[in-house]
């Protein structure tokens, strides 16, 4: 889950001239997702980096990772072609980004991102938001 919400700080200071220049961190990632080096994210790609991604100190559940999974790919596949290219993902990341700047400063703070991952996996027993950024 991490990776996910990792390269938001970064995205939000991206202008939207730079939108095919792909960001160097999100591109490692990207490049760390596609198993097969195709230069483009399969659904199967997405689902298995997803499987992989630890929620605190444990793994997700297979249903709700499988259920996180479809809506990213539905998502980030803006032009419907059944892959996902890295212009795309980033453009997913800049979107994530905007909507979890809640109160719209230009960075995701601690709190933002708290509420974010919240928001997707639900709160953490026990967990207490950061305060600050």
């Amino acid at each position: 889950f991490r990776p996910l919400f990792a390269a938001l700080p970064v995205l939000m200071l991206a202008t939207p001239a730079l939108a095919q220049k792909v960001d160097p961190k999100i591109k490692a990632e990207f490049d760390k997702t596609d198993a097969n080096k195709d230069g483009f994210l399969t659904r199967a790609e997405i689902d298995a980096r997803v499987a992989r991604m630890d929620v605190g100190k444990n793994k997700m559940p297979p249903g709700k990772a499988k259920a996180i999974s479809g809506a990213w790919f539905n998502t980030a596949d803006a032009n419907h072609d059944g892959k996902v290219s890295p212009t795309e993902m980033q453009g997913l990341f800049r979107a994530l980004a905007s909507r979890y700047d809640t109160n719209r400063d230009g960075v995701v703070s601690l709190d933002e991102r708290t509420a974010a991952r919240a928001a997707v996996i639900g709160p953490q027993a026990g967990a207490k938001a950061p305060a600050g950024r």
